[in-house]
């Protein structure tokens, strides 16, 4: 024990005796900010592009709910449909958010995203648009 507290003494001592350098200069480089916020956005946009081909899958796999008969599929469209949209929209007003260079990218898979998760008959078609209309912006965003 005695062996214990000597060393945390030591130890203490030599942590505290270290006194950083008062007058030492500072230095910003401009450029490895502006690349730090560069990728911080387009980890943003990758993350918000996940998101829209999540709900385009989703949309897609409505569609056992939309070819079928009865009210009990029409009601579990329309619950879905009500998830989904509330999804959509919040991922449109987070892209509205965006610096401009990107938002006006992306805006335009709402009108087939949207129809994607509906309830309609031609939704599937919307979701062929969609997912054409994301994987062009990838290729366009992340060039290999």
């Amino acid at each position: 024990m005695k062996l214990y507290i000597t060393f945390l003494i030591i130890l203490v001592f030599t942590c505290c005796s270290h006194n950083p350098p008062v007058n030492k200069p500072v230095v910003v480089d401009n450029a490895k900010i502006d690349k730090n916020k560069q990728t911080a956005l387009l980890n943003q946009v990758s993350e918000l592009t996940r998101v829209a081909q999540r709900l385009e899958r989703q949309g897609r796999n409505m569609d056992s709910y939309r070819l079928a008969s009865g009210a009990e599929s029409l009601r579990t469209c329309n619950v879905l449909m009500e998830d989904r949209r509330r999804e959509v929209d919040d991922l449109e007003a987070k892209i509205k958010n965006l610096p401009a260079s990107f938002s006006i990218r992306l805006t335009p898979i709402f009108p087939d995203l949207n129809e994607c998760v509906s309830c309609s008959k031609k939704a599937m078609g919307s979701c062929v648009k969609t997912r054409a209309i994301i994987n062009m912006l990838i290729k366009e965003l992340y060039p290999q």
